[in-house]
């Protein structure tokens, strides 16, 4: 078989894998970190005591685990996702009236987990996400200083769709995961009251992305009109000037399926704060988690459908064809392959919270947090060699592409966001707990897509801690997350514009979209010394 690099291919499989990558973040920040007080808190976690995983929510609160401790986690977590297409009045008016979208009136579902395993890479299905971790920390008998690293995952989300599920084109396997392996970390108590922190996190991130490809929009639209009219008939003699009969290319025909895998294996960043706690009843914490810089590298793998080859092919055996195949694909490549890269910033966050114990036995934790995400404004995806559709493109926005490069706007916004957290000490070995976090999205309802289909979410709490003896505590927490979002016909040119520009990429031109997502995650941990 015979294989070469495809220009639309590629700048697709880019596009669609960076759509998800970024979309889908703010639905992962603090939902796989496992740390069961944490979720039950609402997240409410910064100027509280988090056990191990203080290296990620406030290393200064490292200093709280004494001698030497070891923590073993097992998280488990599975999303409900669902999407709803409906044709409003009219539709098929922009596709020259072919309305027999088979993806028109119809539901979405998925229960299906997916992770990326380093070394094997792609989506693997699992029947839920599930993840073993453990972390250990080390204060030297009368040391002011405290030891640690932790294995943690700030971001472990993924899916798989059925091969016939009509979200396929926005997502048939998706994986965005961040693995931190190795962070080593440091408390230091300055004085009684004031405690400060240091951690660095050496990470693996990977994304991976399959999903089937089609364009509805005019041009397609004018194509399958023009089709119906003319390839029906036995002898067509415009077929020596024109042949579009050698494949169906309307606005709902299935044209590729694409696969990307793009990692980077060591992606550090750095964690840095403060825990003052003047009194037994109030203490003040803050964290800043800094932003990762990476460039990601992998690989694409496209496989064209039988009707893409001959529609290309038969226009390419016709004189108009012949006269404009230097800018037209010639459809003689079932599947292809290639390398991409992209720079991608994982965004810096910051979160400042109180704990207040206005009884003995009660106790708030109150959170006030940020996150850049207006560091993603725009990304820039590179190519290894010139693509002729990026010299079309430059032709026509020569602000977003070069022969060999495509800008994407994206112009999301940075949000602020706030928590709280209730603990009750039932006895002096068990604590009850219950939180609440609302998440408003970082996405603007413009760019709002079904590949990450997260609208403003609200997250709910639930868990317990349970001191098992002077030396070992146990704690679960639960978190429930729902998020809803409504994309009426051509309001996002991320998945339902039509117009004539809007080929790449809008698979549900003209349809009204609806999603829902619900998660649901439950983490175990059991501390000891050792």
């Amino acid at each position: 078989m015979t294989m070469r690099i495809s220009p639309l291919a590629r700048a697709i499989a880019g596009i669609g894998m960076l759509w998800m990558g970024v979309a889908q973040a703010q639905l992962a920040q603090n939902l796989t970190i496992g740390n069961p007080k944490a979720m039950a808190m609402g997240n409410a976690i910064t100027a509280d005591f988090s056990g191990i995983d203080a290296v990620h929510y406030n290393p200064a609160a490292l200093t709280k685990l004494k001698g030497r401790q070891t923590t073993v986690k097992f998280i488990a977590g599975v999303m409900d996702i669902r999407a709803d297409f409906n044709a409003p009045p009219g539709y098929g008016s922009n596709f020259l009236g072919l309305n027999d979208d088979p993806v028109a009136n119809s539901s979405s579902r998925t229960t299906t987990s997916a992770m990326y395993l380093p070394g094997l890479g792609g989506a693997t299905e699992v029947p839920l996400l599930f993840a073993p971790l453990a972390g250990l920390s080390i204060n030297p008998p009368g040391s002011k200083f405290t030891f640690a690293t932790n294995v943690y995952t700030p971001q472990a989300l993924g899916y798989s769709r059925d091969d016939n599920d009509p979200a396929r084109y926005q997502g048939k396997e998706v994986v965005l995961q961040r693995l931190t392996y190795f962070s080593p970390s440091l408390g230091y108590q300055m004085n009684d009251e004031l405690s400060l922190g240091l951690s660095i996190g050496f990470s693996h991130q990977a994304v991976a992305l399959n999903q089937d490809f089609r364009a509805p929009g005019v041009l397609t639209g004018f194509t399958g009109v023009a089709q119906d009219a003319l390839c029906t008939v036995d002898g067509n003699p415009f077929e020596v000037l024109l042949n579009i009969c050698g494949g169906d290319l309307g606005p709902f025909t299935d044209i590729a399926n694409i696969d990307v895998d793009m990692q980077q294996s060591l992606s550090p960043t750095w964690n840095v704060g403060f825990l003052w706690e003047p009194s037994d009843w109030f203490a003040l914490g803050a964290v800043y988690q800094s932003e990762a810089k990476m460039h990601l590298q992998g690989q694409y793998r496209v496989d064209y459908s039988q009707d893409w080859q001959g529609f290309w092919q038969g226009l390419d055996s016709s004189l108009i064809g012949a006269i404009f195949n230097s800018i037209t694909p010639d459809g003689v490549f079932d599947e292809e392959r290639g390398n991409v890269s992209m720079d991608l910033t994982y965004p810096a966050h910051f979160a400042s919270g109180i704990k207040l114990k206005p009884h003995p036995q009660w106790q708030i934790n109150f959170d006030l947090k940020w996150t850049d995400y207006k560091a993603w404004e725009k990304f820039e995806l590179e190519f290894d060699q010139p693509l002729d559709v990026l010299k079309i493109a430059s032709l026509f926005s020569p602000d977003n592409a070069t022969a060999t490069t495509i800008t994407l706007d994206r112009d999301y916004e940075s949000v602020w966001s706030w928590a709280v957290g209730v603990e009750y000490e039932l006895n002096e070995r068990l604590s009850l707990r219950v939180g609440y976090e609302p998440r408003p999205s970082a996405v603007p309802g413009n760019k709002a897509d079904i590949l990450a289909p997260l609208g403003d979410a609200q997250l709910y709490g639930l868990g317990a801690g349970y001191r098992w003896d002077k030396d070992t505590v146990i704690d679960i927490g639960f978190n429930y997350l729902v998020s809803k979002q409504s994309i009426p016909a051509r309001s996002s040119c991320n998945i339902n514009c039509s117009d004539i520009d809007s080929m790449v990429y809008n698979p549900y031109a003209d349809l009204d979209v609806e999603t829902s997502v619900k998660a649901y995650v439950l983490a175990l941990t059991y501390r000891t010394t050792f």
